[in-house]
């Protein structure tokens, strides 16, 4: 590994830039041993601190390398002391997969250090990546049994990462729709992003089919009926911005406080659904939950039936062109 003294990692796939750290760190102190590999948090960092870590030269080896998780709150002058101070055989390696902006010493960073992105992935690359990582874990995949996974799973890769290692562990050597369908579960987070990605995403549909699967398979009505409704919450907050003639994503996300990949799995729904449609959305969601907590509608484990079908409703009337 021909290192130089100063690098930045950063980028929004954190499953690439963590595999990537994680492959360094390996090398590395196969190399050069693990007490010439330091791991420091940014935040609570000082100034002093950062001179004491990038300073120390190398014990009884040729180089050491200090991982700085995060970028430290300190001045520009401040950072090029630092990079002044860098041992000629310590390397600093900075990651922050979604660096703030509003950091001074960011430029700093990005016109001195030897730069190394991670982009998400494109639909294409992905499936790429799947392909090879099934080989890898000496299955195979067909086209339709990688395609339904991702509908069920999303495009998250530790996600995906963690379906595949289980789904190749227990098939019998290739991947099918059937494997998929029977083990490919999404849970927690997933089933969150995975619903309101697809109805960000114009698919109504396909999020009607996504949600009935999940009531099949045992899924809790009402929690779902809560993602459905921090949902509408979050559209209506991008529909306003739209409105206003913000499109921008970032821009978005700092005048409502959401997230940004919050806005981005919205903003496709929220440019074409119009204001009588998602005012509608609202009047409804509003009105159903409201007769849910008062009596008006009726939910319990064993009679989950109204609230079912108040969320197929709501899904529904979020297809911009029904």
């Amino acid at each position: 590994m021909d290192l130089k003294n100063l690098y930045f990692f950063r980028g929004e796939n954190t499953y690439a830039l963590s595999k990537e750290i994680l492959r360094w760190k390996g090398i590395f102190t196969e190399k050069h041993g693990p007490e010439n590999l330091l791991v420091l948090q940014a935040p609570g960092k000082t100034v002093s601190d950062l001179l004491d870590a990038v300073s120390v030269m190398p014990f009884i080896a040729e180089k050491r390398l200090v991982i700085l998780e995060g970028l430290p709150k300190i001045e520009k002058e401040d950072f090029q002391r630092v990079i002044e101070s860098i041992h000629p055989q310590t390397v600093l390696a900075i990651v922050e997969s979604k660096p703030d902006k509003r950091l001074g010493i960011l430029k700093h960073i990005e016109k001195t250090a030897e730069g190394k992105s991670f982009p998400l992935l494109s639909p294409a690359e992905l499936l790429q990546w799947v392909q090879k990582t099934v080989h890898a874990l000496g299955s195979t995949i067909n086209s339709d049994a990688e395609k339904l996974l991702l509908s069920i799973v999303g495009t998250d890769q530790w996600m995906l990462e963690s379906e595949l290692e289980k789904l190749s562990a227990l098939s019998k050597g290739e991947i099918g729709i059937r494997e998929v369908e029977t083990l490919a579960v999404p849970s927690g987070d997933q089933i969150v992003w995975q619903l309101t990605d697809l109805i960000g995403s114009g698919k109504a549909t396909e999020a009607h089919a996504f949600f009935v699967r999940r009531i099949e398979r045992g899924e809790d009505a009402y929690g779902l009926w809560t993602i459905l409704l921090s949902m509408i919450k979050n559209l209506t907050l991008v529909v306003a911005s739209v409105d206003a003639g913000i499109t921008n994503e970032r821009s978005i996300a700092t005048s409502t406080g959401l997230y940004f990949m919050q806005v981005r799995g919205l903003l496709p729904l929220a440019k074409s659904i119009g204001l009588a449609r998602m005012r509608a959305l609202v009047a409804m969601a509003a009105d159903a939950d409201i007769q849910l907590k008062s009596g008006g509608y009726h939910y319990s484990a064993d009679r989950p039936g109204e609230v079912i079908a108040l969320s197929e409703r709501m899904i529904l009337m979020t297809n911009p062109h029904s």
